[in-house]
């Protein structure tokens, strides 16, 4: 089965190469994402599409979502299993879907004047 490092990422996800797995397991392992909040969930997808421009991955929905999906933990983990599977592979979908269950949760005013938008 998995001789190499990163083996288990080209079994899972055969549309990949070796080359997108060059940094994986050492650059942004901190990208994860528990489904704490809308916030949470926010940074989460700009961590995603962040790591996918200098790979010029930015366009490949299929990469993405499946990076994406093994940095779920937890609560996040759970919702995304029982996703319907239409919406489990569309990143498109996947990213709605997870901004309708972890809404923006607005910053607390601490003083100061709110400017007009």
């Amino acid at each position: 089965m998995a001789n190499n490092e990163g083996d288990w990422w080209l079994f899972l996800h055969p549309r990949c190469d070796q080359s997108d797995l060059e940094g994986l397991e050492t650059q942004n392992t901190n990208i994860v994402f528990r489904g704490t909040n809308g916030n949470e969930c926010e940074a989460f997808v700009v961590a995603i599409r962040d790591l996918a421009f200098p790979k010029g991955k930015e366009e490949d929905y299929h990469w993405m979502l499946h990076y994406a999906t093994t940095r779920l933990r937890g609560k996040a983990l759970r919702w995304h299993a029982k996703l319907d599977p239409s919406i489990r592979k569309d990143w498109d979908l996947f990213v709605q879907a997870m901004f309708e269950e972890y809404p923006f949760v607005e910053e607390r005013d601490e003083g100061g004047i709110a400017t007009p938008v």
